[in-house]
């Protein structure tokens, strides 16, 4: 065990030093034996998933892990699907999201139990089953996003939004947009739900459409919130754009800071992006994984939503990007 932990202080040293995730190629590693199935999320390469594919891949590089990836679109099923196809293989551990809901994992939980495979969630917590989780704290999040797009827009009293999420209980995303809605109702902003589809949280492309008719339809909104969805996040630019809206014409916030959020915000069509840090969520699972199995150390929860992209501080987190760690 003292070999993982000097690996991992290297590993640290390297990321403080603002280094490349390919640098961890040169730290000692730590040969864990271990396969772990991990779900990523939306699909290979996307803006929401890119950075959790890059920490997952470091952290197995380190600690030696044959690591499956597993892709879902965001798709809740698929994610369920996904899951019993890892428990059937039998590895060491799987590292799954909690779209699905725990009513739906628990008998896939139980199964893994039974078999000895360490479960970990990342991205989505899965409540009740007290299984390490390193994501959102959603409902927090959400009044962060709320009250992060208030101070920047300097919204007021009697402003109209729009939040573009989910309003179906129980479907990922729905606490944050809850969330998010509470705090509008306690400054009295007045809001309209605009429900997102399967289609555009499969491909946020089709997102644009829909909120340009939205903005056309209702000329007097102040500020778009899109609570939870990165990839939707960084197409807002061409929204205002399709729009007809100028730079700062019209607020708009959202998930995930990605090179087109960043433009967005550098260019002033978007004004707030929170960042859920997917890279940790990536990189930990993957530790998290090793150290239950082999040390038996569990029950672990890091909340990795610490952090926002406004125009105060994006030249700074431009370069982050560029590497895949932000």
């Amino acid at each position: 065990m003292k070999s993982l932990f000097k690996s991992l202080a290297g590993l640290a040293l390297g990321a403080a030093m603002v280094a490349a995730p390919v640098a961890v190629t040169a730290q000692e590693a730590v040969d864990s034996g271990m396969t772990i199935y991990f779900q990523m999320g939306g699909n290979p390469g996307d803006t929401a998933t890119l950075a959790r594919e890059l920490g997952a891949r470091d952290a197995a590089r380190v600690l030696k892990v044959n690591l499956i990836e597993q892709h879902s679109g965001w798709d809740p099923q698929r994610m369920l699907t996904q899951a019993n196809e890892a428990l059937a293989a039998l590895p060491d551990a799987i590292v799954v999201m909690g779209h699905p809901g725990t009513d739906a994992m628990t008998s896939f939980v139980d199964k893994a139990r039974v078999e000895g495979i360490v479960v970990i969630v990342n991205n989505t917590n899965l409540p009740g089953t007290g299984l390490s989780y390193f994501g959102l704290d959603n409902y927090g999040a959400g009044k962060n996003l709320a009250a992060m797009t208030i101070s920047s827009g300097n919204l007021v009293e009697g402003d109209k939004v729009v939040v573009y999420g989910t309003f179906i209980e129980g479907a990922p995303g729905y606490d944050i947009a809850t969330a998010v809605g509470e705090v509008l109702d306690e400054k009295k902003i007045s809001y309209d739900k605009l429900q997102w589809s399967n289609e555009a949280v499969a491909d946020p492309s089709l997102s644009v459409p829909v909120l340009v008719a939205y903005l056309e339809a209702n000329p007097e909104t102040k500020a778009i919130i899109v609570p939870g969805h990165g990839g939707i996040t960084a197409v807002l630019d061409r929204v205002l754009k399709d729009a007809g809206k100028q730079p700062g014409e019209i607020v708009t916030s959202g998930f995930d800071i990605s090179t087109a959020a960043i433009q967005g915000v550098k260019d002033g069509y978007v004004t707030a992006v929170l960042d859920q840090q997917p890279y940790l969520q990536g990189f930990m699972p993957v530790l998290a994984a090793v150290l239950e199995k082999k040390y038996g150390l569990g029950g672990l929860d890091l909340n990795t939503g610490g952090g926002s992209l406004t125009q105060a501080n994006v030249e700074a987190l431009e370069a982050l990007v560029k590497t895949g760690i932000r």
